[in-house]
């Protein structure tokens, strides 16, 4: 993996479809605006409800954050209810040189930031075996901006897409809700 320490920001927008039926449509508007230096992150459906969908775009220097109003604009009318904006300060941005084909978002607005220098050092651990581990495409972990509780983790990789797909019930999590984490993945 690179590191990209051009990335000075990285933006959540949450939404909830009239109906799940849109999601390819909206994916489509979404494709259409994500241009720009990094890699593009396609619209990403909870594990939930296939209605709630987010997207994530990493900012870098001299980008303003509000992104591309006329995006929002297209993507209105499919458009139940919007969540606010979230802004991330990143605190981890890994990439490889090609791009992910699969990709999984995890957000939450509970954990604390900001603990002792203690508590995050870590415990020395085995070396993982690097023929079991799985390589990733892109790594962005974001602290919230103006707020010390939350986080947000997004995973790419380069499994085949019809492969990765999991059930909801697959995942680690798979209390989401309940454990005030939300968790989406890209659909194929």
């Amino acid at each position: 993996m690179t590191i990209d320490v051009r990335i000075n920001a990285l933006v959540v927008q949450e939404f909830r479809l009239h109906s799940a039926d849109t999601a390819a449509d909206a994916a489509g508007i979404v494709a259409s605006f994500s241009r720009g230096i990094g890699p593009a992150v396609p619209l990403l459906t909870s594990i939930d409800d296939n209605r709630d969908v987010a997207t994530v775009r990493a900012f870098h220097p001299g980008e303003p954050l509000a992104g591309d109003p006329a995006e929002r604009v297209a993507l209105e009318p499919l458009v139940a209810s919007w969540q606010p904006t979230r802004h991330y300060g990143p605190r981890i941005i890994e990439r490889s040189e090609s791009p992910s084909s699969y990709y999984r978002l995890a957000v939450t607005e509970s954990g604390i930031n900001n603990a002792s220098s203690e508590a995050l050092a870590a415990a020395p651990r085995d070396p993982v075996d690097a023929g079991a581990a799985t390589p990733l495409g892109l790594l962005w972990i974001g602290l919230p901006l103006g707020t010390y509780a939350g986080l947000m983790v997004l995973v790419g990789d380069h499994d085949d897409p019809a492969g990765a797909m999991f059930a909801p019930r697959d995942w680690p999590l798979p209390f989401s809700s309940a454990l005030g984490v939300r968790i989406y993945e890209s659909q194929s």
